[in-house]
């Protein structure tokens, strides 16, 4: 099974904790990433997305100016590179995030969103389906020598009757 690794997102917007929530915007509006994960000696600490801002905006005390602290999730849940997309899957049904670091050596190194890992899922299950479709193909046409062309073959033989 593939792993992280393969799909992460390596070009991750960061901010230091004590960062603005006017500069995470910006990252934001420039980057498809969809988060701007909130570092400390490059590792994350927390994580704030385009939901957390957009809260931010509508509510009562919409300023723009406080630190990116007083709006981002914390702690963060991550990966590591070498997770498999299985277990991936299912640290996403157990935490819920749509959007998870990946950290090695305690360093930030990527960024695997839910999206990323179902669509890596399904195209492998399709390759799988392919491959089991292939050879049930050459099954069933082995099959068909063997019972209908058999005797055909079978009397050209040398030891045939």
């Amino acid at each position: 099974m593939a792993k992280i690794r393969k799909i992460m997102l390596v070009d991750v917007p960061t901010l230091k904790k004590h960062g603005k929530m006017e500069d995470a915007a910006k990252m934001l509006a420039q980057s498809d990433a969809g988060c701007v994960v909130i570092i400390e000696n490059n590792a994350p600490v927390g994580i704030v997305t385009e939901l957390d801002l957009i809260r931010k905006i509508s509510s009562k005390d919409s300023r723009m100016n406080g630190p990116v602290s007083a709006i981002m999730t914390s702690p963060v849940i991550t990966m590591s590179p070498d997770t498999k997309l299985d277990e991936a899957l299912k640290i996403i049904d157990t935490k819920g995030f749509r959007k998870y670091p990946v950290v090695e050596n305690n360093q930030l190194v990527g960024m695997a969103t839910k999206r990323d890992i179902v669509n890596a899922i399904s195209d492998n299950l399709r390759l799988h389906r392919s491959i089991q479709n292939i050879v049930l193909i050459a099954f069933v046409l082995f099959e068909f020598f063997v019972f209908v062309l058999y005797k055909q073959v079978y009397k050209y033989l040398p030891f045939g009757i």
